[in-house]
């Protein structure tokens, strides 16, 4: 099996288009996505959150995401996506289908950052119904991270 190919910048691309990820507004996040869930919106956080610590570029960071297959689970791809500029197509975002507890992992030259969803906010979000989705997801997002991920790893 020939080895994988590292992504390179587009050549007719000026560095400041490719090099960071622009903070995405919730707004833009809803235009991407269809709606603001709450899932959505963490793992949007997520991706914001170790983008901005590992310092990486959406061509130097890598995620790995453990998280249910479907939604709404599964809308944490999107945001970690829109966060970090990770995308399946680029093949540096990779999906774990999993059960339980949502966590990422992010892996850059300057270090490596693990965020695990924190039991508390599992069960707001078990709890919440489909009508305060959207109004739980705005309150999810002004909430400091430390409140919605353990975070672990070196950066």
């Amino acid at each position: 099996m020939p080895a994988a190919v590292k992504p390179q910048p587009l050549p007719w691309c000026r560095p400041a288009l490719y090099s960071r990820v622009p903070r995405v507004s919730l707004a833009a996040a809803c235009r991407f996505h269809g709606h603001l869930g709450p899932w959505l919106v963490l793992g949007l956080r997520a991706g914001e959150y170790a983008a901005r610590k590992l310092k990486a570029s959406p061509f130097e960071i890598k995620a790995t995401v453990w998280c249910g297959p479907r939604p709404p689970f599964s809308c944490f791809l999107d945001g970690v996506q829109l966060g970090s500029g990770c995308t399946m197509g680029k093949a540096n975002l990779r999906h774990i289908p999993a059960n339980g507890a949502c966590r990422a992992r992010f892996r850059a030259p300057g270090g490596t950052l693990e965020l695990r969803l924190l039991p508390a906010v599992a069960a707001e979000l078990d709890a919440v119904s489909a009508e305060d989705a959207d109004a739980f997801g705005r309150r999810l997002y002004r909430r400091p991270i430390s409140r919605l991920f353990s975070i672990a790893g070196r950066d």
